[in-house]
C-alpha cells in the first residue's frame, strides 16, 4: 500500500501517513499545516497542502476568517485631550477675568506725595453708596442704606442712577465678605456703566 509522504514547512525530513484521510485528519487536529508540503502516490513533485488537489477544500475552511474593522468604534482619546486643554483654558481665563475686576482698585498716589483724605460729605451728591459687610454667617448688601438681595443690586443700581444722575460708586466693603460678593457688585456697577468706583478708607480690597 501506497503511503502519502508529509513535509514540514522548511523540513527536508517527511514523515509517511497512510491514506489521504490521514492526512486530512491530521490537517484538522492541528498536526500538520496548510502550507506543510505533501506528496500523494500518484503525484510526481511536492506541493503545499493547501493547494492540493485532494486537500484544498479542507485546508480553505481551517483559515481563520478576516477581522474586519469596525468603523463605528471612534477613538476618544484626542476628543478627551482637547476637552482638558479647553477646560484648563477657560478657568484660566475666567480666574484672571475674576482677579481683573476685584483688583480694580482707585489709582495710587505717587511715592512720596501727599494722599488727599476723602471726605463722604463732600461727595455724597455726585456718589451712591453701596455697603457689603456680614452678620454672623448672613450676607448684608445695603445700596443708599437699604437692603437688597443679590439678584437684585443690578436693577437697584439703574433706578438709583436713573433717579439721582449719580454715576459714580462708593463702594464700602468688610473684609470678611467673600470675594464673589465684590466681583458681583463690580458687574452691576460695569452693566450699568458705572465710570468711577471709590473704595471706603476702611475697605483694604
Amino acid at each position: 500500500m501506497a503511503n502519502w509522504l508529509v513535509r514540514p514547512e522548511g523540513s527536508e525530513n517527511p514523515f509517511a501517513l497512510a491514506s489521504a484521510a490521514d492526512v486530512l485528519t491530521a490537517l484538522r487536529e492541528g498536526i500538520i499545516r496548510p502550507t506543510d508540503d505533501v506528496k500523494g502516490p500518484s503525484d510526481a513533485a511536492w506541493t503545499t497542502v493547501e493547494s492540493h488537489h485532494e486537500f484544498e477544500e479542507a485546508a480553505e475552511e481551517l483559515e481563520e476568517p478576516p477581522v474586519e474593522e469596525d468603523d463605528s468604534h471612534l477613538d476618544m482619546n484626542p476628543l478627551i485631550d482637547v476637552c482638558l486643554v479647553l477646560l484648563i483654558f477657560f478657568m484660566l481665563t475666567i480666574t484672571v477675568a475674576s482677579l481683573e475686576r476685584a483688583i480694580d482698585v482707585p489709582e495710587s498716589s505717587p511715592d512720596g506725595a501727599a494722599t488727599k483724605k476723602m471726605d463722604y460729605k463732600d461727595i455724597k451728591d455726585q456718589v451712591f453708596r453701596v455697603t457689603a459687610k456680614m452678620d454672623l454667617d448672613n450676607l448684608v448688601l445695603l445700596i443708599e442704606k437699604e437692603p437688597v438681595k443679590m439678584d437684585e443690586i443690578e436693577d437697584k443700581m439703574k433706578r438709583i442712577i436713573d433717579t439721582t444722575g449719580r454715576k459714580q460708586m462708593l463702594l464700602d466693603i468688610e473684609d470678611n465678605v467673600p470675594w464673589g460678593t465684590q466681583t458681583a457688585i463690580l458687574d452691576a456697577a460695569k452693566g450699568n456703566n458705572v465710570h468711577k468706583i471709590l473704595y471706603h478708607p476702611r475697605s483694604r480690597r
